[in-house]
């Protein structure tokens, strides 16, 4: 390996309000600049998802931007990105390509498969190790069976050629494995890292209002459910009073606030678009919810878990393995109710009665809210910082390097 720091290529389809690319871009500002320099490959994101790229900007790392990068499907416009990107391994002789996102994850490892194959990766001591990090996955509840099933085979042969499969969590890897992706050996579990001082600091909610203060925060597409917290809402009647808030952006506001119409709820949810200051939003909450069919390991938990809120989910995907220890909480959750586990309260997906149900108990047991939220905020905090992400991932990446990587 050359003498200086190891390149990386890291690529991710687009620096959107999320999970991913706060990770990235904490991955790209973050690593020591004596062992490791970045080259940051963004796409485009839509207008209503936010743009993150002012992380990253006037940082150590460079940004790339491919603009036929996007998320949908577009044969040309990815076939154009694959050659974009092949010019830029070829140009940068990369010792690390590390992947984030369904389309990223995609196309840059087909481009470090052929760089290695076909290109300078050929010679010995050039290869590029390749890595892509599973933040969730697009396998269940986004596209239609024959697509489902033609993107797993991809999936499938995308990691047979892949050195190390990074997941967010213990239960995307386990529902990954089970679909066949990968091996048992090429997997490691790297959780998400996130700046939560500011949030740890907040007080808990004192619970003084007459009404019980519940938001959700998240982009308003359909796998995120948001009319779920809306119809749980429409279900609380007199016995709860409620403050609703809905912060983020996506196709479905429009949708949404016609819904909250119908369901009579106008006058008690506030849609605040996206909110660069989570800690004012959270400092307005007594619960956060989270109503989506399929996760990773969402974002907008952690920040609640950290600013000391109670929080009731779905059971899905990682949520678990932030609310539950063990396999308690993949046990059934009957229609209609709701599982007080160790840090949240879980309910089945698609059930607006559960969530209904699980927000009347809270509302009517401040002790269990207080409870709920110090476990929380004492498990995430302990958890989920930037500094042990960093450092989580510059041991994998030096293991890597020092063996050369291993060949898929």
């Amino acid at each position: 390996m050359e003498l200086g720091p190891a390149k990386i290529v890291r690529v991710i389809t687009r620096l959107n309000i999320g999970g991913p690319s706060l990770h990235a871009a904490c991955l790209s500002t973050g690593l020591d600049p004596r062992r490791f320099s970045t080259c940051l490959v963004v796409g485009e994101p839509e207008a209503t998802e936010g743009n993150l790229t002012g992380l990253v900007q006037g940082s150590v790392a460079r940004i790339i931007r491919l603009p036929t990068l996007t998320r949908p499907i577009r044969p040309w416009a990815d076939l154009r990105t694959l050659a974009g990107l092949l010019r830029l391994v070829w140009r940068e002789r990369p010792a690390i390509i590390h992947t984030h996102m369904a389309k990223a994850g995609a196309l840059g490892r087909l481009a470090g498969f052929l760089y290695n194959g076909v290109g300078p990766g050929r010679r010995p001591g050039r290869r590029a190790v390749c890595l892509h990090t599973f933040h969730g996955h697009v396998l269940e509840g986004y596209f239609p069976g024959w697509a489902t099933r033609a993107f797993l085979w991809i999936e499938r042969w995308l990691a047979a050629r892949t050195d190390v499969l990074i997941a967010v969590s213990p239960s995307v890897r386990d529902d990954l494995l089970k679909k066949g992706i990968g091996r048992p050996s090429q997997w490691r579990v790297i959780p998400l890292g996130l700046r939560l001082g500011a949030l740890a600091r907040l007080s808990p909610p004192d619970g003084a209002g007459e009404a019980l203060r519940v938001g959700t925060v998240g982009r308003l597409v359909p796998i995120k459910n948001a009319a779920m917290f809306l119809q749980a809402l429409a279900r609380l009647g007199v016995q709860t009073p409620v403050r609703g808030l809905v912060v983020g952006d996506g196709p479905l506001r429009s949708a949404l606030e016609r819904e909250a119409k119908a369901l009579g709820v106008e006058r008690v949810v506030r849609f605040a678009g996206w909110q660069h200051d989570v800690r004012a939003v959270y400092e307005r909450l007594d619960v956060a919810c989270l109503t989506s069919w399929n996760e990773g390991t969402p974002v907008s938990l952690i920040e609640a878990m950290a600013a000391g809120r109670p929080v009731v989910a779905t059971d899905v995907g990682g949520v678990r393995d932030l609310l539950a220890d063990g396999d308690a909480a993949g046990e059934g959750i009957a229609p209609g109710t709701f599982r007080v586990a160790p840090r949240g309260v879980l309910v089945r997906p698609g059930d607006p009665e559960g969530l209904a149900a699980a927000l009347r108990r809270l509302g009517a047991d401040g002790a269990l809210r207080r409870s709920l939220g110090e476990a929380g905020r004492a498990f995430v905090t302990e958890r989920f910082t930037e500094e042990r992400l960093l450092h989580d991932i510059e041991s994998l990446y030096h293991e890597l390097l020092s063996h050369g990587g291993s060949e898929p």
